[in-house]
């Protein structure tokens, strides 16, 4: 009766299609001629994706430094005499920079340095230790020849044996602590001298001193209230001198990329402030220990970039981008 119904059998068909389709999506096969080993080649992963081509470039963000900068101190509260030179100017090491003069305050006080009363005092305690010793020697040579004659006892030699001996560790010591202040006393004049830029005798000061420029660069910075007749504290940073040629830049490079970049490799500068210049740089200096070492963040490490500026159109401070071109 099924089989004489042409809707049952329609219906039949149809169920047969869908159950066949069902079967193969679930890794069946079909009875066609496909066989299991054909049907899993078309099977497992995914396509791999495309390998992406490393970045040509490596860009980092830093800024123009001098490579040696060093500070001109005032060292004692002075009053400006003259100023010899202004921002930008070169100078040479050993230019006179400045002349000032001392304050009375700072007169006094560089004049007791000048005269330090420990030395005096050792000297007076040194010699009152030699007059003490060459009486215990004396009384010690009357004892020897009372002894040998059966006068002294042996008690009283060995009492004087022992403060003659007493005295003498005495006057090593003090011998000892005033060359050691003797020295202090040298080195401090020497000190001063360097400072005030003078030559000066113990006891006597210069007056008129100067600031002088420590190294060969260019006058970077002098201190705002800089002028003649002005009065400044001790330890004011009066000048500061640094190099222009050639300056460094310093950047942060991640440590994807400092493994990308080595010491001598060529690097394209690009300072924000002129737009359209461009200077070739080379890293002369690569840091192997990171900035920060915390595991919760990323690692930089610091790159250092020489840059040649022979016009001197370059300054300290300013922002550049570095762009750094890695081999294709």
């Amino acid at each position: 009766m099924w089989m004489r119904n042409p809707g049952n059998n329609k219906l039949a068909a149809c169920l047969v299609v869908i159950l066949a389709v069902i079967w193969v999506s679930l890794g069946g096969y079909p009875a066609w001629g496909r066989t299991p080993e054909k049907a899993d080649a078309g099977k497992g992963a995914a396509p791999a994706p495309a390998a992406t081509l490393p970045s040509p470039e490596v860009s980092f963000i830093g800024k123009f430094s001098c490579p040696v900068k060093r500070s001109v101190i005032l060292p004692f509260p002075g009053i400006i005499n003259s100023v010899q030179v202004q921002a930008g100017q070169m100078v040479k090491a050993g230019e006179v920079l400045a002349r000032y003069r001392l304050t009375p305050e700072a007169q006094v006080q560089l004049r007791r340095r000048l005269a330090p009363p420990q030395v005096p005092e050792l000297q007076g305690k040194l010699a009152e230790v030699e007059r003490a010793l060459s009486q215990a020697a004396a009384k010690r040579r009357e004892i020897e020849q009372l002894a040998a004659k059966n006068l002294a006892s042996k008690q009283a030699l060995a009492q004087v044996e022992n403060e003659w001996k007493l005295l003498g560790r005495q006057r090593q010591a003090t011998e000892s602590q005033l060359r050691q202040e003797q020295k202090l006393a040298a080195d401090d004049l020497q000190a001063l001298k360097d400072q005030m830029g003078n030559s000066m005798s113990s006891g006597q000061l210069p007056k008129e001193a100067n600031l002088k420029s420590p190294i060969d660069g260019y006058v970077l910075l002098v201190h705002p209230d800089l002028r003649e007749g002005a009065e400044l504290p001790a330890n004011s940073v009066a000048f500061q001198v640094g190099v222009m040629d050639p300056l460094i830049v310093k950047a942060q490079v991640h440590e994807m990329e400092s493994l990308q970049v080595k010491v001598g490799d060529l690097a394209e500068i690009q300072p924000e402030s002129m737009p359209g210049r461009k200077f070739e740089a080379r890293i002369s200096r690569l840091s192997w220990l990171p900035l920060k070492a915390g595991l919760e963040q990323p690692t930089y490490y610091e790159a250092e970039f020489e840059v040649p500026n022979p016009d001197l159109i370059l300054k300290d401070g300013m922002k550049v981008r570095i762009i750094l071109r890695k081999p294709k």
